[in-house]
């Protein structure tokens, strides 16, 4: 059994491996993550069988792993790590498909060998069973599209029965498909309740039939084998062989085939169709991960308002058009302009982004919604530090916006709730704030418009007429922040602007931002940022 351990906190990650190694089980720790998304990275790329989570960390948590994994990857069972206080998320993780979960403050070895036992057991009755109804399966004289069906499912999960009789089942069902280089097309009808109402036969079974038949006929006609099957409702999934298409652009003659298949429904059938198409693979062994492409084309399309034919390559992270940022110097552009009490400039640069960096389509579904996520939890950070004790604030105990998102299914829709959600908070923080003084504001202005120069507290106190001691004192009771962290602040926002808009050579950017060397201050925007300038550059340029 290949176990994944998935924990915030590296020291309960270590603290577990240790625990599972002592219980003298037949199982190997394949892999240890920081949170969900990094946890299903890993499950797309290595053979998990359990994995073993946390329930709240940042970027994914415990719950939306468990929920992705039994979309995406249901043969990869989940065991939630739990404290006394989630229980009622420990609840909720079961009714989501968990198979068990252990409190931290009672595992011992003895009772983490009896749940993974349980489990182990659990799992070779099942195999033992889907190994039975394949056998029982391949003797049936059923429908030939629900034998493929039921074959390229158990393909898909990567059965080891059902590769080493792919060649025999292919004779078999009469199906002209190879095991090299294999593609997936996936097919979905837009507005499936309306084609059932529209299309020329409305009866779902036949229509289902028919559906398989156009898409067998074409790809067929396209690449010379292939053939389709049911795999959910609405969801059809045609194989063919990459080397069916000749030639070197594959990626060409696919989207021909792609758009034969949805002109083909709708000619027919008056039936609208979306065609996702995964890269092709050496050989069987990444089909699993061929559907997840293919489905998540669609999906990324669907979710940004497209529709038509997708070849999944098209979909995959290119940077973000001008300006040019990252994500996440987004979301330090926003913190800062939260930070410094600029609220106006803040929801502008979160609408600016959103209407057109984002917009642009190229950040997956979970992606976005996992920067709103990151976006949200930082504003909601920074505003809390005003008054940790606000009411406003205290709805965040029980809401989860993590919840919210998953129910909404368009970017539009996410994208006017992040809106709203940050909205909200930004006026709280408005009310919050304290007004400042008068020598304060002065402060302000003097460090604005001379942050380049060697500035110092006592400098900016004989400007404002107070005591070095008072101001300091004062400047972190309104603020909330020490001078030099405010002045530090000013100088690499400054920076940032400067490297994000091309007008200054890195070599100069120091003295430009009250620097005295590029050493110190590479260093000091390092720790404010977590890159060097040039790293900045680089990410803010992609």
């Amino acid at each position: 059994m290949n176990i994944l351990i998935v924990d915030d906190e590296a020291q309960i990650r270590r603290w577990f491996e240790t625990l599972l190694q002592r219980t003298g089980l037949d199982i190997n720790v394949a892999g240890a993550c920081g949170n969900g998304k990094e946890a299903l990275e890993f499950c797309r790329e290595h053979p998990v069988d359990l994995v073993i989570t946390d329930i709240k960390m940042p970027v994914m948590d415990g719950l939306q792993l468990i929920r992705q994994l039994v979309e995406r990857q249901p043969g990869v069972r989940s065991l939630i790590l739990s404290s006394y206080d989630e229980f009622k998320y420990a609840s909720e993780a079961l009714k989501l498909g968990a198979s068990e979960y252990i409190l931290k403050a009672e595992v011992t070895v003895d009772g983490l060998r009896e749940v993974i036992g349980k489990l182990q057991a659990q799992m070779a009755v099942e195999r033992r069973r889907e190994d039975e109804v394949h056998s029982l399966k391949s003797r049936l004289n059923e429908n030939r599209y629900a034998l493929r069906a039921i074959y390229f499912k158990e393909l898909l999960k990567g059965q080891p029965a059902a590769v080493r009789e792919f060649r025999d089942k292919m004779i078999w069902l009469d199906v002209p498909l190879s095991d090299k280089h294999p593609m997936l097309m996936t097919v979905s009808l837009d507005d499936y309740p309306s084609c059932l109402s529209e299309a020329k036969i409305r009866t779902p079974e036949l229509l289902e039939s028919a559906i398989l038949n156009i898409l067998d006929e074409t790809v067929r006609g396209e690449t010379g084998g292939g053939c389709s099957f049911l795999y959910e409702e609405n969801l059809f999934v045609v194989a063919c062989n990459a080397d069916g298409f000749g030639g070197k652009s594959i990626r060409d003659k696919s989207l021909r085939c792609a758009h034969r298949l949805s002109n083909n429904l709708r000619e027919f059938l008056r039936v609208p169709a979306s065609v996702g198409i995964s890269e092709p693979y050496p050989d069987l062994s990444a089909l699993g991960r061929q559907l997840g492409e293919g489905m998540e084309a669609l999906r990324r399309q669907r979710f940004y308002g497209k529709r038509n034919i997708v070849w999944f390559p098209d979909t995959k992270l290119t940077g973000f058009g001008e300006p040019s940022q990252t994500a996440y110097a987004i979301v330090s552009d926003i913190a800062y302009y939260v930070e410094t009490g600029s609220y106006d400039e803040a929801l502008r640069a979160l609408h600016t982004c959103m209407d057109n960096d984002l917009r642009a389509g190229e950040l997956s579904e979970s992606g976005f919604k996992a920067f709103g996520l990151e976006l949200l939890y930082t504003v909601l950070q920074k505003v809390r530090k005003l008054d940790p004790q606000s009411e406003t604030l205290a709805r965040y105990q029980s809401f989860s916006p993590a919840e919210e998102l998953n129910r909404l299914r368009t970017f539009e829709e996410v994208k006017a709730w992040l809106a709203g959600q940050v909205a909200e908070l930004l006026r709280e923080a408005k009310r919050l704030r304290p007004p400042y003084s008068e020598p304060i504001r002065q402060a302000f202005r003097y460090l604005a418009a001379s942050y380049a120069e060697d500035i110092s507290l006592q400098q900016v106190a004989d400007h404002v007429h107070l005591n070095k001691t008072y101001l300091s004192e004062l400047f972190k009771k309104e603020t909330g922040i020490s001078f030099n962290d405010y002045l530090t602040d000013i100088r690499i926002g400054k920076a940032k602007e400067l490297i994000r808009a091309g007008e200054a050579r890195m070599g100069a950017l120091a003295e430009l931002v009250g620097y005295p060397n590029a050493s110190y201050f590479t260093k000091v925007f390092k720790k404010a940022t977590g890159m060097t300038p040039l790293e900045y550059k680089m990410s803010a340029n992609k």
